[in-house]
């Protein structure tokens, strides 16, 4: 009986060190996902910008003509 309670102590220490383990790393992962939203929604207005910058002068000759 001892041996089957400190069987069931060790297998509930390894899945709380498991537990431990895998929050982490979701945590991490929380923070890379908003980190690259945030760089998407830069990157998305930076290509809108350019877009419209494109639109109003995309159309004019150059100096040179």
């Amino acid at each position: 009986m001892k041996e089957r309670i400190i069987q069931l102590e060790t297998i509930s220490a390894l899945q709380d060190q498991t537990i431990q383990s895998l929050n982490e790393e979701v945590y991490q992962q929380q923070n890379d996902i908003a980190r690259l939203r945030n760089q998407l929604e830069k990157l998305e207005k930076k290509i809108l910008e350019l877009g419209e910058a494109e639109q109003i002068g995309g159309n004019e000759r150059p100096p040179h003509y």
